[in-house]
């Protein structure tokens, strides 16, 4: 049983991936994001989640954490991949599997059939290889980088405080929401209820669970609220920070590596499809076009 807790946890080890700079992070998060976007074949989106085992062995995270990666990762291909295989509607399709015939009583007629498409399965992987390296990359900041970094790190990007900081407060507060949720199952569990069991009382202890957790939510929100104004709290005067933050070398290779393989790889995107809708052409460029066509 996973420990759900410990999930929200940071982890400080001494590792690179520890040490780099808040900033490095989040624009090797935008590129991979960037990347997975832009990409549309399965096997270089399945490249690029490769890129991020390295860093995940790197960064030396409890077994709970790889379970829980491992767990994201193949519902979400299993669930993108047989969906989009059954339900594809583009054509072509190629037939590689019938689960319901056409000609199957009742069901087949209401249907109409039920198959499993190969562009379907295909686009259904691609799919799911996107969403699955976003979340990766996604946790593996999250779980290496303290909110007070993070937070950080947006300010020297120029985001504005107000929004820095309403998005570390809720990333900060997740750990405690989690703890309280399950305090309160811990508590209907001691009180006999079974919060597991489905059935017709599901609704009903679904709302027990979360009422209490919401109210503490809430009054946790106005606590903050009038802590902030108490100190007089203006996110538009200027700030100092007791921690500064400074590029090494490794930074910069990094975030400079990370940006111009994202721009290259959406500047041959716009190029070629600028090809394709014959607004601009450039018969030098026919390499390129050839690339892009593989992407």
């Amino acid at each position: 049983m996973f420990k759900i807790r410990t999930l929200t946890v940071v982890e400080k080890k001494n590792s690179l991936i520890y040490h780099l700079d808040p900033r490095t992070k989040l624009f090797l998060l935008l590129s991979v994001g960037t990347v997975a976007i832009s990409l549309d074949e399965p096997e270089h989106l399945l490249l690029v989640s490769v890129f991020l085992i390295p860093a995940y062995l790197l960064a030396g995270f409890e077994l709970n954490k790889y379970k829980v990666i491992v767990l994201v990762i193949l519902i979400g291909l299993w669930g993108m991949a047989l969906s989009q295989a059954m339900f594809y509607r583009q054509w072509p399709r190629t037939v590689i599997m019938t689960i319901i015939p056409g000609d199957f009583p009742l069901l087949g007629r209401l249907t109409g059939g039920l198959y499993l498409y190969k562009e379907g399965l295909l686009y259904g992987l691609a799919q799911g290889l996107r969403f699955a390296t976003m979340i990766a990359s996604g946790l593996l900041v999250a779980w290496t980088t303290e909110p007070r970094d993070l937070l950080l790190g947006l300010v020297r990007l120029k985001v504005p405080y107000g929004m820095a900081f309403m998005f570390i407060t809720s990333v900060r507060f997740l750990p405690v929401l989690v703890s309280e949720l399950f305090t309160v199952i811990a508590v209907q569990r001691l009180r006999g209820a079974d919060t597991v069991k489905l059935g017709r009382h599901t609704l009903r202890s679904a709302i027990n669970i979360l009422t209490p957790v919401l109210a503490r939510s809430v009054k946790r929100a106005a606590t903050l609220g009038a802590s902030c104004e108490s100190r007089a709290f203006n996110p538009n005067l200027p700030r100092t920070s007791l921690r500064e933050l400074h590029y090494n070398r490794v930074d910069v290779m990094l975030s400079g590596a990370a940006v111009i393989v994202a721009a290259a790889l959406v500047v041959t995107k716009v190029i070629f499809w600028l090809y394709c809708k014959d607004l601009l052409y450039f018969p030098e460029l026919r390499w390129l076009y050839t690339i892009a066509r593989e992407l």
